[in-house]
């Protein structure tokens, strides 16, 4: 899985969800002041403030959309309050819509009316749910992608050439053999994992938000050679961002 692409696909998401959020709200209370209005002014003194009461309601419940949506982008539950403050508006909003179809018993009216104030009240309760659950994922995928790039900063690059280096013939002066002691293939395997270890332990340091000065006594190198390999982890990170 590549977990860069797989980030910007949940941050896509996120995105689209929010929209939707909006439009679902924007459509809902465009809907419900067209059928509350002939309500509310038909028992008001003043027939031209019908508009009034549906607005302030879904006012109200535009209020507490925005407040969850700030408290659940940070991981933080709105509480019972919040909740009971939006089942209230939401309610209220469903009476509005619905009652000039009960009052004439037209059950098929209550009916239609009663789907958008529905779904504005179930969008309401979801939204905030999706909303943690979306900050929780893009938080681990973001630590995954920066693990990532930490480990191709430490990792060594492999340097390949195109052409071979000429070879130059030089005649010993002296004809007896040189023996060069002899470096079995387990001692350059240990000696591979050391480094490799060292590295990972420095990897690990720098992840762990340690200073070089740490990280020198916690691997047991000394700190010029943590401070270069931390250089070359933030270069990594600037070259792969």
């Amino acid at each position: 899985m590549n977990v860069t692409e797989e980030l910007k696909s949940v941050t896509r998401t996120r995105k689209l969800l929010n929209a939707m959020l909006w439009l679902i709200v924007v459509g809902a209370i465009f809907y419900s002041l067209m059928t509350s209005t002939p309500l509310v002014s038909a028992h008001s003194e003043w027939a031209w403030s019908g508009w009034a009461l549906g607005i302030l309601t879904d006012a109200a419940f535009i209020l507490s959309i925005s407040a969850d949506a700030v408290l659940s982008r940070h991981g933080i539950a709105s509480g019972r309050w919040p909740m009971a403050f939006r089942w209230v508006t939401g309610l209220a909003s469903l009476f509005l819509n619905t009652w000039s179809s009960v009052a004439e018993k037209d059950w098929v009216g209550v009916a239609i009316h009663a789907i958008a104030p529905a779904i504005l009240i179930c969008a309401a309760e979801v939204a905030p749910i999706y909303r943690r659950k979306f900050r929780d994922l893009e938080t681990a995928l973001s630590a995954l992608v920066t693990e990532e790039k930490v480990t191709q900063a430490v990792t060594p690059r492999k340097v390949t050439r195109n052409k071979k280096p000429k070879e130059v013939t030089v005649t010993p002066l002296v004809t007896a053999p040189v023996t060069e002691p002899s470096v079995t293939a387990e001692e350059k395997e240990v000696t591979g994992n050391q480094l490799s270890a060292t590295k990972q332990g420095i990897k690990d340091a720098f992840l762990a938000g340690l200073s070089a000065t740490d990280a020198a006594k916690k691997v047991g190198k000394s700190r010029p050679y943590v401070s270069k390999v931390y250089k070359e982890i933030r270069e990594g990170l600037e070259l792969t961002a």
